[in-house]
């Protein structure tokens, strides 16, 4: 009974990363219907889809403090209160469709994406206080998957459901959210972040010695994750635009299209939770070996425009990304102790948003301009995070020698045969 009870709790700490993603992913198939419907302008119809993320961005570094002076558990469970009342909001709005519907719906996504700021982000650091060890690094792994996976079958589920009506979407995230609630309020023990609180001075002191002194090591962890997000959504962005466009497919086909890389991306991230525990020790260079070919693939998709060349390219840059955001995340919850783990953890959590909301944004400007230059341009920020990776989260290497690179990158060892004596 003791272990089907954990199974339904990591099951619902797992599943935040599911509802996290639900938020864009679900939306964007049927973003041209909802403009067409609505009337809106191409830039409002973006707004849709960023504002969730600009408010996740901006709230979850508060959220961050307040799951680290309370109750992690509440915070969570309060954010899925008001994750599913802005979808509620959302939805009222878009069936009235009067003249206020867009300002509506774009107040319910606020709310939206300040819930959103309190569920992943928060269950990231309520895994590193009820595990440890390579029990830990799995359920980090499948909180990953699992976003994957969301990736994967959110943009399906959007699209299914505007076969009937397109606003019946934003219902989900109320339905959704009321059964994570339950299942988190009776089988989520937070007992284990019930460590001392410190009061707000004594906190924010605290953090900043802990940023001083790790302030390399996080800031090359935190861009590496939102450059992976970054990627990830700007093509995809960039994808379905030139599926519509360029190769006459819409809707419910383009998310199926879609959800081939995507596919990828997650079947990477399960494999790489079941083997990092016994890589633990290599995954800085796990990491810059895929930011090197991340640079690779970005240069390579511009070769030819067929449409199974780029879905292929970019299923292996899906891969990549795949492999990279579960060690970030076993990178992240380890780097520093559990009274600032809440804030180092949403603080990740923010600039992932950001990564999300600026990629198509980024990619939809350059799109008008010249695709080729975002290409080459994000080619060589891949190539510069594989550098900050190799010198600023390799701690054992301080001193760091031209024979220290070569050894470096021997991953697999294989030891010298002893002479035998005759």
């Amino acid at each position: 009974m003791r272990r089907e009870s954990e199974n339904i709790s990591i099951f619902s700490i797992t599943s935040t990363s599911f509802i996290l993603v639900l938020g864009n992913s679900m939306l964007i198939p049927v973003l041209p219907e909802i403009r067409h419907d609505l009337h809106l302008t191409q830039v409002q119809a973006s707004l849709i889809l960023s504002i969730f993320s600009i408010a996740g961005a901006v709230t979850i570094p508060f959220i961050g403090y307040l799951s680290d002076r309370f109750s992690r558990k509440h915070i969570i469970l309060a954010s899925l209160l008001l994750y599913g009342i802005g979808g509620l909001v959302s939805g009222t709005a878009s069936i009235l469709q009067t003249s206020f519907s867009f300002e509506g719906i774009i107040f319910g996504r606020v709310l939206q994406g300040i819930g959103s700021a309190g569920t992943a982000p928060i269950a990231m650091a309520i895994v590193a206080d009820l595990f440890s060890g390579s029990k830990q690094l799995k359920v980090l792994s499948l909180m990953e998957t699992t976003n994957s996976m969301g990736k994967v079958v959110s943009p399906l589920i959007g699209a299914l459901i505007a076969l009937f009506m397109w606003y019946y979407i934003f219902f989900v995230f109320p339905f959704a959210c009321s059964i994570l609630f339950i299942l988190f309020y009776y089988y989520v023990n937070d007992e284990a972040s019930s460590s001392e609180k410190l009061i707000f001075k004594k906190y924010v002191s605290h953090l900043a010695g802990v940023m001083k002194e790790n302030k390399f090591y996080l800031l090359t962890s935190y861009s590496a994750g939102a450059l992976c997000l970054f990627l990830l959504f700007g093509i995809l962005f960039y994808s379905s635009d030139r599926l519509e466009s360029q190769f006459e497919t819409h809707g419910f086909m383009n998310g199926v299209i879609l959800s081939f890389p995507l596919l990828f991306l997650t079947v990477a991230s399960f494999l790489t939770g079941n083997v990092i525990g016994k890589f633990s020790n290599y995954i800085n260079r796990i990491l810059i070996v895929n930011f090197l070919l991340l640079s690779l693939f970005l240069l390579v998709i511009m070769l030819n425009e067929s449409l199974w060349w780029t879905i292929l390219i970019i299923s292996f840059i899906s891969t990549s990304i795949g492999i990279v955001l579960p060690c970030m995340n076993a990178i992240i919850t380890n780097s520093v102790r559990k009274e600032a783990r809440g804030f180092v953890t949403a603080l990740y959590g923010s600039v992932r948003f950001v990564g999300i909301a600026l990629g198509p944004i980024a990619f939809g400007y350059f799109m008008e301009v010249s695709i080729s230059t975002i290409f080459m341009l994000s080619s060589l920020l891949c190539l510069i995070q594989a550098v900050l990776c190799f010198f600023y989260l390799n701690k054992k290497d301080k001193n760091i020698s031209f024979q220290t690179i070569i050894n470096w990158f021997s991953i697999f060892h294989i030891p010298s045969r002893k002479k035998q004596r005759g």
